[in-house]
């Protein structure tokens, strides 16, 4: 079980952090003029290997840190 729950931990955490950076990025587009990118370049990057784990990895700290900011910000509106 608690394989499972560290598979799925850390999915969740890599779409959340996926979900911030699509977000993020899209919407600086609109003022910046660039092109839009869609949010499987954010997911799943085409290219190496190497790329996609560091992809990966980036997708994991922003979910964490997004993650962890939201329940940092629930505590103290909280109490």
């Amino acid at each position: 079980m608690d394989l499972i729950e560290i598979i799925s931990g850390r999915i969740i955490l890599e779409f959340l952090g996926a979900s911030v950076r699509f977000l993020y990025f899209n919407l600086s587009t609109l003022s910046n003029n660039d092109d839009f990118r869609t949010f499987s370049s954010f997911w799943s990057p085409s290219g190496s290997t190497q790329k996609k784990n560091d992809n990966s990895d980036r997708n994991h700290m922003i979910g964490v840190i997004f993650l962890g900011t939201f329940v940092f910000i629930l505590i103290i509106f909280n109490t």
